[in-house]
């Protein structure tokens, strides 16, 4: 039977890591250090959520949260960022994703955080709106080297307004080039 659990980073039990980590070594290889460990265990106080829908030892569905502080005009929002959502090919189409990216979405507004972030491709558009978040078309995200960062352009910005102070910055992150720092999420 399908059921969700979430994990801190270094909860995250070695079966479960393993799966996660070979799903996103093949979709996303760039998100993973260029050592060789498989997982960090190491514990930290920021250390993201993992939420994960199991049948039994199988992971179908998987989505992260992690967050940080961003300068955004004269202030510092604490903003969350969901990312490494995926479901299996065998199980999509079954409404996993969705469940995970709810846990997720639910898990961020019961949180601390100012705003959240996600990027995701353009066909992903609805899926997302559907699960509570906004497109942020005018958005202008930098990340990498603050000196010289790079323009986050080749994917669809989506958001969730969590506090009154992220409500009160909607109008600069939509507006106004916001570095994120040396990695998205």
């Amino acid at each position: 039977m399908e059921e969700i659990r979430s994990y801190l980073k270094h909860e995250v039990p070695r079966d479960l890591a393993c799966q996660i980590a070979s799903y996103v070594r093949i979709q996303w290889p760039f998100l993973l250090d260029r050592g060789n460990r498989l997982w960090d265990y190491s514990p930290r106080p920021d250390a993201p959520v993992h939420f994960l829908m199991l049948d039994d030892e199988v992971l179908i569905s998987h989505a992260s949260v992690n967050h940080r502080p961003v300068e955004v005009g004269h202030q510092t929002l604490n903003v969350y960022g969901l990312s490494a959502v995926f479901t299996y090919p065998a199980f999509r189409k079954g409404g996993f994703a969705q469940r995970v990216v709810r846990a997720a979405t639910q898990h961020i507004l019961s949180s601390n955080a100012d705003v959240a972030m996600l990027f995701a491709g353009q066909p992903l558009r609805k899926f997302y709106t559907v699960c509570g978040w906004e497109p942020a078309d005018s958005a202008r995200i930098y990340y990498g080297e603050q000196e010289n960062p790079t323009l986050k352009d080749d994917n669809l910005v989506m958001m969730l307004f969590v506090s009154e102070k992220g409500r009160a910055a909607r109008e600069i992150l939509q507006s106004q080039p916001v570095y994120v720092g040396k990695q998205t999420w």
